[in-house]
This record gives structure tokens, C-alpha cells and sequence, in this order.
């Protein structure tokens, strides 16, 4: 990797404007699979949901990342205003955005808003933080994600209840093994800090056989859709995203990896799907 390009590439990654990128691109692997065309609005508000959590959670959480992203936290510090003044701006964007688009698209936004937030910061004293609770965490996190991004474009049109419910099964699980594969990484880091997550609890070999259990279980979705006629043409596409996953578990639980690199491969699944999608089915 030239210098020239990794540059670019920390740039991308630190800002959070690669992993909003590849949200976005989830959103619109979600519309295809419901055959509908989404407004302009709908990734837009997906894009700035990201930036808004994921800058708020670089900046708050100092302890771990000194250990888990010792060159990223220098810039953090650094650039402390470049990091929460966007963030705010993100956050008044989205809840703007779905207040004008209507109550139902607010309430959508909210929660990932609103966990993004319970997660990174520590509002009182006595109560933890999300990320300080065992595992809830994950599950949270992966939650209030898959719901915006698999509900916002469904309420663009009509879209019959049960693809909404396999859409969303669907991308629950890849974002869930993706965000505990960042846990598993981070658990040095996150040890210091008391974060806990579900590598903390389960170890390195523990995890690795419960990624395994969860991802297979897209077998199952694969099963239920083929069983159905349901998303019939797309479903190559979705395969390949449970391969993908295979090999990311393999992976990142073969070996330690720094999270910069875990950062590039796991968070451009959604690109590349998403580019897989354009170039095979118009």
C-alpha cells in the first residue's frame, strides 16, 4: 500500500465517510431486493446517520482507541472540533430530515440516533454507558442499524410485510458478525475501558465458533427464500455475502490484525455488493 494511498485511504476511514458510504450502498442492495426506486433523501439521511454516531463514538471513546487505534487517536485529539462539530451538524441534519419527511421516517431515525449516542456517552453518573453492559453493545447497535436501513426505503412504497421481515433478518446478521469481529479486535483496548462485549466474555475461540453458528443461519434465510421464489435473482448476490462473512471470520480470527485493515475489508462488504449488484443485474 503506497503512502499516497493509504493517506487517502485513513482520511476515508477516520472520518467515517467510507463506512457511511458502504451504509448507504446497503440502503440501496435493500431497495433492489424490494424492487423499488428510493428518493434521493433516503441514503442521504442514512450517509449523515453515520457520520453522526460513528464521529461521536471516535470522539468519546479515548481510553480504548489509544490501544485498539493508536495512530487514528493522535488525530482525534488533534482534530477534536473536525470530529463533534460534524457530528452535531449530522445529527440536527437527520432528525430535521425525517421530521419533514414524516413522523413514520422520524421515529425510524431515531433510534439509531438516540443508541449511538447511549453508546458513546455516559449520561449519568450510576447508569453505563450501552457499550458497558454485557453484549448490548452488539445487539443495539446492530439493531437500530438494520432498522433504518431496511425499513427507511420500505416506507418509500408498499412493500409486502414478510420481505421487510427477511430483509432485515438478512442484514441483521451480516452487520452483527461484522460489528463483533471489530469487538474481537478491540479487546485489548476494550478490557482497559470495561467494555463489555461479547469477545470479552467469550473469548477468542468462543467467538469464533458463535460467528460461525450465527452466519450459518443465513443458510436457513437462503432455504426459506429459494423454498419461496422470494428475491429469486438476487439471491447469488446474498450468497456471496454469506461468503464473504465466512471469510472474514476466518480471517480475523486466525490471526491478529490491525483494525485500520479490518476497517478497509469488513466495512466495504456493502460496496461490494452493491457493485456486484450494478454490474450483473440492470
Amino acid at each position: 500500500m503506497t503512502a499516497k494511498f493509504r493517506k487517502t485511504a485513513e482520511l476515508f476511514v477516520t472520518t467515517s465517510l467510507f463506512m457511511a458510504l458502504n451504509s448507504v450502498l446497503i440502503v440501496y442492495f435493500c431497495a433492489r431486493l424490494y424492487e423499488i426506486n428510493v428518493p434521493l433523501i433516503i441514503p442521504l439521511q442514512i450517509f449523515f446517520t453515520n457520520i453522526a454516531v460513528y464521529n461521536l463514538n471516535k470522539v468519546t471513546d479515548k481510553t480504548e482507541d489509544k490501544i485498539n487505534r493508536p495512530n487514528q487517536t493522535t488525530k482525534f485529539q488533534k482534530y477534536f472540533i473536525g470530529f463533534i462539530i460534524p457530528a452535531i451538524i449530522c445529527y440536527a441534519i437527520t432528525l430535521t430530515s425525517g421530521i419533514i419527511n414524516g413522523i413514520a421516517f422520524f421515529f425510524v431515525l431515531l433510534p439509531p440516533l438516540l443508541i449511538g449516542f447511549a453508546y458513546s456517552v455516559k449520561i449519568f453518573k450510576n447508569v453505563p454507558r450501552l457499550k458497558e453492559i454485557q453484549a448490548v453493545k452488539s445487539l443495539a447497535v446492530t439493531f437500530s442499524l438494520t432498522l433504518a436501513f431496511t425499513v427507511l426505503p420500505a416506507l418509500t412504497a408498499t412493500v409486502a410485510p414478510e420481505k421487510i421481515a427477511l430483509v432485515f433478518g438478512y442484514i441483521f446478521i451480516q452487520l452483527f458478525i461484522n460489528v463483533t469481529i471489530f469487538d474481537l479486535i478491540d479487546i485489548p483496548g476494550d478490557k482497559v475501558a470495561n467494555i463489555k462485549t461479547i469477545p470479552t466474555y467469550l473469548g477468542k475461540n468462543g467467538t469464533t465458533r458463535f460467528l460461525y453458528i450465527i452466519n450459518s443461519l443465513s443458510l436457513i434465510w437462503l432455504s426459506i427464500c429459494l423454498t419461496n421464489n422470494i428475491f429469486t435473482k438476487y439471491l447469488p448476490i446474498a450468497a456471496f455475502g454469506i461468503l464473504y462473512n465466512y471469510i472474514l471470520i476466518w480471517y480475523f480470527t486466525k490471526n491478529t490484525h490491525k483494525r485500520f485493515l479490518a476497517e478497509i475489508i469488513v466495512d466495504s462488504e456493502g460496496i461490494l455488493i452493491a457493485a456486484i449488484l450494478w454490474l450483473t443485474i440492470r
